[in-house]
């Protein structure tokens, strides 16, 4: 039996620590240029989680040295379940720099070993989402994100991954299996304001 200390200091701290993969580092042109930007997408996603009733925690990639720091985040917040949630908003990340999505499949390593569950969104996830699968997300979120990613997350967190084939909108792979799945798309948002 562990005391309450060894429980409290191996309890996750958080549920969801999101993030994403784009390092302004990483793009020489932009990082000479100094102009980071907030990851809207990223922000929005984790305050739709935080209204569900999710205790998140944000990792801002765009000042960061490398995917270690990404690592670090995860020492630090302990979550359940960890979303790389690409910014739509930004033109940068539709371009989708090699660099940044090897930024991604390190930051999906990094989740996978210390044992989270992992999604990712986004334009290039939605487009390769095999091989996001195949780099350890559980799941990719494909089209708009935040009612999706409200539905996995709900599974995810109570540990329900057999349930997630229920969810639309998404691409995943349940444990075993040797196909990956698609389920039906999900409408569009019409109502922003909901958000």
């Amino acid at each position: 039996m562990t005391s309450p200390v060894t429980s409290a200091v191996t309890a996750p701290t958080t549920d969801v620590l999101f993030g994403h993969s784009y390092f302004l580092k990483f793009d020489p042109k932009l990082f000479r240029l100094m102009q980071p930007y907030p990851p809207l997408g990223t922000l929005i996603a984790a305050a739709v989680a935080r209204a569900a009733g999710h205790r998140v925690a944000l990792f801002d990639a765009m000042l960061a040295a490398s995917p270690a720091d990404w690592d670090q985040a995860l020492a630090t917040h302990r979550p359940r379940v960890a979303v790389l949630y690409e910014d739509n908003f930004n033109y940068l990340s539709k371009m989708c720099l090699l660099r940044m999505r090897d930024a991604a499949f390190e930051m999906l390593a990094a989740a996978r070993r210390r044992g989270c569950r992992t999604v990712v969104c986004g334009s290039d996830a939605s487009d390769r989402s095999g091989t996001y699968l195949e780099h350890g997300a559980d799941v990719v979120i494909v089209g708009e994100g935040e009612d999706t990613l409200r539905e996995v997350l709900d599974r995810l967190v109570r540990d329900e991954p057999a349930s997630l084939t229920e969810v639309a909108g998404i691409v995943t792979s349940p444990a075993g299996a040797s196909t990956t799945i698609r389920t039906p798309a999900r409408p569009v948002i019409r109502d922003l304001d909901r958000l």
